[in-house]
């Protein structure tokens, strides 16, 4: 399993300590390294290797943190810059994952853009140099996408790094980024298989999860059409379904079941993350009560104050987050078991209600895009371009609904719900359906709602105050690191506000 995060991992996953017939042997040489198909693929493996850094999708919990600046989650300190986010109180300067992750994207880009320049030097089976090709940009897609979701507007580089021509660069805007980041997808699409066969290939882009990172490029845009369109094709492909066990898809065994897209690779003991050791000790994602009450009942009706809060819930809530009462690791969860909200979450986790050693060092594969969202991406897209929701709208969320764990009460058309009423109840279901897996901040920023949940107090279970939070306009962008306009001022003005 996992075999492209181990592709060549002895030879130069990072381009560097190399132990191939070079000179010198101990350090990267650009002169000295493009030379066989051995170091071609050292080269591919470098361009997926940025994925797991702490700033992207691995080191301690990166992939999950991002609920912990929105209702969903709280973080009690400042665990990669995050704390600060949540409460409002960053800066150009103070935040880790602000500063890191625009030079961590930029790695990526650069990994990418030097794989594309020296790839057309090697004669390959043409097959597998359009795939590789494909793969990166595929990748080179993905980097942008990062810094166009957290910064808005960068420098556009298509180039290999070079100091002398791009220490200077200005920013370029937004829509040119997109419209670069989307014509690498329409690419990735004709050059990459449908699907692999190969154990070997586990991890690498198809040409589905390329029209899947279409659709959401589209979706986070506001490009109702196209979104709709991406989304459809995979949908007809009959390539994914919905894994029957909800709280299943993110085990251990289950990788790369029939919902995953893509995902990022994982591997003990190089490769790994510490999601179980967040949520069984440190409890820096700590859910909050307002996602505890956002679940429905189990009959479909809305949670009020008036009801049990534990019983009859919508059956994600039970396969998401541990609570006081029910039982964690065969232990009895008492109210000062997570001390900080009194909750945790479960998904990307080995620990459950059954007992299990402890075990810190995850290599659960992080799912970035799964099937269940694709169905949601549709039915929001379609829903915003029709005057009114249609049958394709309920159908898709009802795939979800109906999922065999989970069973809740389907949407009935007969109710004739508004185009507004039906846009509430897609926020809803992305935000349940989704709750823990990272995604949710992207959302409450696109949809223009950021300032209006994450201003206020937050909870922890016994409805006892944890702090207050603020949200102001100028957070909707994170300002570019203090680092960087240092280094560049050409990269003033900042964001709105910064």
């Amino acid at each position: 399993m996992k075999k492209i995060i181990i592709l060549l991992s002895i030879t130069c996953i990072a381009y560097n300590s190399c132990s191939l017939d070079t000179i010198p042997t101990d350090r990267y040489v650009e002169s000295s390294f493009w030379i066989n198909e051995q170091q071609l693929n050292a080269g591919l493996t470098a361009c997926y290797n940025s994925l797991r850094h702490e700033n992207m999708y691995g080191g301690l919990a990166s992939a999950v943190y991002s609920e912990t600046i929105t209702p969903n989650a709280y973080m009690y300190d400042n665990t990669s810059g995050f704390g600060v986010i949540g409460k409002g109180t960053h800066t150009p300067s103070n935040s880790s994952v602000i500063n890191g992750k625009w030079g961590k994207c930029y790695e990526g880009i650069g990994r990418c853009n030097t794989f594309l320049e020296q790839v057309v030097n090697f004669e390959l089976d043409k097959v597998k140099k359009n795939q590789m090709i494909g793969e990166v940009q595929f990748l080179r897609a993905f980097y942008y996408f990062e810094l166009i979701n957290y910064y808005g507007d960068a420098p556009l580089i298509l180039e290999s790094p070079n100091i002398d021509t791009q220490k200077d660069l200005p920013r370029d805007s937004k829509d040119e980024l997109i419209t670069q980041v989307l014509a690498d997808l329409a690419e990735a699409t004709s050059l990459l298989p449908p699907s692999y066969s190969s154990s070997n290939d586990e991890g690498r882009p198809s040409a589905w999860a390329a029209w899947g990172l279409i659709a959401r490029v589209h979706l986070y845009n506001s490009n109702w059409q196209e979104a709709e369109n991406a989304a459809k094709k995979i949908m007809d492909s009959g390539q994914f379904s919905l894994y029957p066990n909800y709280r299943e898809i993110f085990a251990r065994d289950n990788e790369g079941n029939s919902e995953v897209l893509f995902d990022i690779q994982f591997l003990n003991p190089n490769f790994n993350h510490s999601i179980d050791l967040i949520m069984r000790q440190y409890n820096t994602c700590a859910p909050l009560l307002d996602l505890v009450k956002a679940y429905d009942m189990n009959d479909g009706s809305p949670y009020d104050d008036n009801k049990p809060l534990y019983d009859n819930r919508d059956p994600r809530f039970y396969q998401t987050i541990i609570y006081p009462g029910t039982t964690y690791m065969g232990i009895p969860v008492g109210d000062d078991r997570f001390k900080f909200t009194g909750y945790t979450f479960i998904k990307f986790s080995v620990y459950d209600t059954e007992y299990i050693q402890e075990y810190d060092w995850n290599d659960i594969n992080y799912i970035y895009m799964r099937y269940a969202d694709v169905l949601l991406m549709f039915a929001e897209a379609r829903n915003e371009r029709l005057g009114s929701p249609d049958a394709e709208v309920y159908n898709a969320l009802n795939l979800i609904r109906e999922r065999e764990t989970v069973k809740m009460p389907i949407f009935d058309i007969a109710k004739n719900y508004s185009k507004e009423q039906m846009r509430q109840m897609i926020r809803h279901e992305r935000r349940i359906e989704l709750a823990g897996e990272g995604l949710y901040y992207n959302d409450i920023r696109r949809w223009g709602i950021a300032k209006d949940v994450m201003n206020g107090p937050i909870y922890k279970y016994d409805n006892s105050l944890i702090e207050t939070r603020v949200f102001q306009d100028k957070d909707y962008l994170w300002p570019i690191p203090e680092t960087q306009t240092r280094e560049n001022p050409s990269l003033l003005p900042n964001n709105p506000g910064w």
